[in-house]
């Protein structure tokens, strides 16, 4: 059943360190098939973060967690990371207590502040090697 995704301010600064990575596509079309298959997304989650849900992004390397409210309408993603060091999973838990009161955008308005970030952090750099090629 089709939700609507949401993430929270911190999964937005995630996003947006791993559009660095050159794979940006791959993690909006996880984010996309999250919106397409709801609570039948991805596995669950056990322990601290039963509840919750993981997708896998590229060659298992990254993690998406998330949460389909009870009504099944809304994912809330919590964290995207890497999952070498099980750093992602500590952090979904401690995010996963404040999410419940966190600021969450749209998957629209997350991908339009990612990529028009990723285009102003372009522009930036492009400033600063004309002045050094001016210097």
């Amino acid at each position: 059943m089709p939700v609507r995704v949401e993430l929270i301010d911190e999964a937005i600064v995630d996003l947006a360190d791993l559009a660095e990575s050159g794979n940006i596509k791959l993690f909006f079309k996880k984010l996309l098939e999250i919106e397409a298959a709801g609570g039948m997304a991805g596995e669950p989650l056990g322990r601290n973060l039963v509840g919750w849900r993981k997708v896998t992004v590229g060659n298992r390397n990254w993690r998406i967690v998330f949460r389909v409210d009870q009504e099944e309408s809304v994912a809330t993603v919590c964290v995207i990371g890497d999952r070498e060091d099980e750093a992602c999973y500590i952090e979904a838990q401690r995010r996963a207590r404040q999410a419940e009161h966190a600021d969450a955008a749209s998957l629209a308005a997350s991908m339009m502040e990612v990529l028009g970030s990723r285009k102003q952090r372009r522009h930036a750099a492009r400033k600063r090697e004309k002045a050094s090629e001016r210097s």
